[in-house]
Parts: C-alpha cells; structure tokens; sequence
C-alpha cells in the first residue's frame, strides 16, 4: 500500500521557528485524531522527537499510525520525525 506523501512546505524554516515556543501544541490534535493523548515532542533542529511510554509503542509503530505522524512532521518542515522513550515522563 502505497502512502501519498504531503508535500513539504517551502518555508519550512519559518515553520519550525514558530514551532519551537511549544512543539507540542502543533502535534495535539492528529495524536487525538489517532486516539493517542497529547505526547510531548522535543524538538532539536530539523528534527521533532515524540516522548511516548515504551507501552505505547508498538501502536505507534503500526502503519496506519506511523503514516500520518510521520507525513504531520514532513508537513511541519521536520526533516526528522522520531520516537523517544527513553525520556518519557509520566
């Protein structure tokens, strides 16, 4: 099954800028869309870490989910769309 990939955003620099102030609040509602509660992402360059419990995980990593997370960061301008968890805080 072939995913089409949305397109970057040109400005991607601008877009990352802005999302610096609070990455998470860009992220809230497709981890809701999905069903998942509103992870906290780190963000280090062109790269957005999600902070998920290890439980969650193998969910996360399904391609149903991985898809769309992964084509919401590509549309962010990330470069870079990662899962961390060893940082998870509850």
């Amino acid at each position: 099954m072939q995913h089409r990939a949305l397109p970057l955003r040109r400005n991607s620099e601008r877009s990352l800028k802005a999302d610096q102030d609070d990455p998470s609040a860009a992220w809230v509602e497709i981890f809701q869309e999905l069903g998942f509660p509103a992870y906290p992402v780190r963000v280090e360059g062109d790269m957005v870490c999600i902070m998920a419990p290890a439980a969650d995980c193998p969910r996360l990593l399904e391609e149903a989910i991985r898809e769309p997370l992964i084509q919401h960061g590509k549309a962010l301008g990330y470069r870079f769309i990662t899962l961390d968890i060893g940082h998870f805080v509850e």
